[in-house]
């Protein structure tokens, strides 16, 4: 079996810019002299959030449904967005959780960071719960955003993992680190 090492960049180029992320040419040379071009999605750090409202019938989840291009459908999802520079991921996310939701948290709590694809993306997701979550204001949608927000109970949005609405990667993963944080693994 062969061994893994690392590539050294030997040079870069930007291919194209594309608002939201640009892609970059990477010419890299491993350890044992192999050598390749790579193109990579260079993007902002991306953060997502499950928020917790306590109420009498239990925990229940804040959800969005929102239209996704990538897919072409309506997806349901955890209110999430973009890291701006310079801004850390628990501000990121507490903002985008009341803008799209008008929800505010009591307490955010980091579940973990994960690689969006670290086969060809440069970016990381961080993955957060909020938890004391009350309605404090209207949503605050950017310009092309239109978000359905639900309240549901935490034992469905589990249960709804692979359902054709429900099947965003950082979102199921976003989940598995809440069940962990739960104690709900086995």
């Amino acid at each position: 079996m062969g061994k893994a090492g690392n590539w050294k960049e030997t040079a870069a180029s930007r291919v194209a810019d594309c608002r939201i992320f640009n892609v970059s040419s990477s010419d890299r040379i491993s350890e044992d002299g192999k050598s390749g071009t790579f193109y990579l999605v260079n993007s902002p750090d991306w953060a997502g959030v499950i928020p917790v409202v306590d109420t009498a019938l239990g925990r229940m989840i804040v959800m969005i449904r929102q239209y996704r291009h990538g897919t072409g459908r309506l997806c349901l999802e955890f209110p999430g967005g973009i890291v701006e520079k310079g801004e850390d991921a628990s501000i990121a996310v507490g903002r985008e959780l009341t803008e799209e939701t008008g929800y505010r948290a009591e307490m955010i709590v980091p579940l973990g960071l994960l690689s969006p694809n670290p086969a060809f993306m440069t970016n990381t997701f961080h993955a957060f719960v909020a938890e004391g979550c009350v309605l404090d204001r209207v949503q605050a949608l950017d310009e092309h955003e239109e978000i359905e927000v639900l309240l549901v109970p935490e034992n469905e949005a589990i249960d709804l993992v692979g359902a054709e609405d429900y099947g965003h990667a950082l979102m199921t993963a976003t989940l598995f680190l809440y069940m962990r944080y739960r104690g709900l693994c086995l």
